[in-house]
């Protein structure tokens, strides 16, 4: 069996409810770059003769270097919500990180917000059934014997009891949070990342927080002043021309508990038109054009606009989602909708202001998908895009567009985005 995905039988699976906010960090995902270090106080050196020899350092260069690599590892190390809860896991257990496997249900990018991320690690059973907190093997970890800390063992066995001691046969299904893990694991965080759950895995098979997934909610913030004519205007040429207030930036709508996670819209808006730009992109479509560029050139897998548009009209009916080839953007979207809520001005005279709430649901979203959305409806509410271009993008126009006359999709800034929820198709958590 591979020893990247044990059985479960030989594992005890904790999956996590997490809340961060994502300003401080360069998305959830672990990242390659790591700083680099120095490990050897000797340079090899050639004398006057050729010969090799090795050479000490002084006290005062091997000062220096450290002094150097403590600068380099600022300017290169990089800090993302995975390596936090990791930190904090291995604080507490001791366990190294092949063995925790932590993993999370959404990969957001930087600056990006959660409310409900879906994380999940193991601790291995053998270590947890040893009493006496002597080392045992488990696979082939690279840090050879390993020792669960006096602090998480007997948590971790009074979890597994749990798990051992659960009746499958009752009708209603018991949600017991594991708040003294949930405590350990806190102190040992930054407290713009919060554990809101820890629940135990009582599958079958074993938890993969991105497989098995029925829905994925994300929403965006945004607020904005709405699109008013001059006061008191009476002639259609005065109509036409915007209150002054309108033109005067995001400034105005700052608010002392935003905390980076709304996107202040530094343009006037059509309150109507943001309604009526997310329409379109309900169903199922190719929505190929609203994915970052960078994955679109991975393989050349960006298929030509007379392709997708013949591949979208042949599997418009098809209810299963295509994974291979030019058909991995054809997709589902269950709902793309907004809420607004006015803000409260004693200026009655002023343009409104209003904060949008864009909800958007699927099984899954590609990289920048939900933010490259927003901001085309937000280019269509401030009069830069039209409504016919959605079906344009989508290849769904009949026109004879190419690629390079096809509309210029923004992506809307991270700070307003939010993983919201995580839907499993099962549930079988304790």
């Amino acid at each position: 069996m591979d020893m990247t995905t044990p059985s479960p039988s030989k594992l005890l699976t904790f999956v996590m409810t997490v809340q961060y906010n994502g300003f401080a960090y360069a998305g959830f995902q672990r990242q390659s770059r790591t700083p680099t270090s120095t490990s050897s106080n000797e340079e090899d050196i050639t004398t006057s003769t050729g010969e090799k020899r090795k050479r000490n350092h002084t006290h005062q260069e091997v000062k220096a270097a450290k002094n150097n690599n403590k600068s380099a590892r600022k300017s290169t190390t990089v800090v993302t919500v995975q390596d936090q809860i990791e930190n904090a896991l291995h604080k507490w257990t001791g366990l190294s990180l092949s063995t925790l496997r932590v993993r999370g249900a959404g990969r957001t990018d930087k600056g990006v917000h959660a409310t409900h991320q879906v994380i999940a690690f193991d601790v291995p059973l053998s270590l947890v059934n040893n009493d006496n907190g002597e080392a045992s093997k488990y696979g082939n970890d690279r840090d050879g014997d390993i020792i669960i800390s006096a602090h998480a063992l007997p948590l971790l066995q009074e979890s597994y009891r749990t798990l051992v001691e659960y009746d499958s046969t009752t009708e209603t299904k018991p949600f017991i949070d594991q708040w003294m893990i949930r405590r350990a694991l806190s102190t040992r965080l930054p407290t713009d990342i919060v554990i809101r759950s820890i629940r135990i895995w009582n599958g079958s098979m074993p938890f993969e927080a991105r497989q098995n997934v029925a829905c994925k909610t994300y929403i965006y913030r945004l607020r904005f002043r709405c699109r008013a004519p001059q006061p008191n205007a009476k002639s259609m040429e005065a109509q036409t021309n915007l209150h002054p207030v309108c033109n005067a930036g995001p400034h105005l709508l700052r608010r002392l508990n935003d905390n980076n996670t709304v996107w202040l819209s530094p343009w006037p808006l059509d309150k109507e038109k943001l309604v009526q730009a997310c329409k379109p992109f309900v169903g199922r479509h190719d929505f190929c054009n609203f994915v970052h560029k960078a994955e679109r050139k991975v393989g050349n897998s960006r298929p030509s606009l007379i392709r997708r548009r013949e591949r979208y009209q042949h599997s418009i009916s098809n209810d299963a989602e295509d994974k291979n080839g030019e058909d991995k953007y054809l997709m589902s979207l269950f709902e793309f909708g907004v809420q607004f809520r006015r803000e409260e001005d004693p200026d009655q005279t002023l343009p409104p202001i209003f904060d949008a709430t864009f909800s958007l649901k699927a099984k899954g979203f590609h990289r920048s998908q939900v933010r490259n959305l927003v901001g085309f409806v937000v280019d269509v509410a401030r009069g830069e895009r039209s409504l016919n271009d959605a079906r344009v993008l989508l290849g769904e126009s009949g026109s004879a567009d190419t690629e390079k006359s096809l509309p210029t999709v923004n992506s809307a800034p991270s700070a307003g985005l939010c993983l919201a929820m995580v839907e499993y198709e099962h549930n079988e958590f304790l």
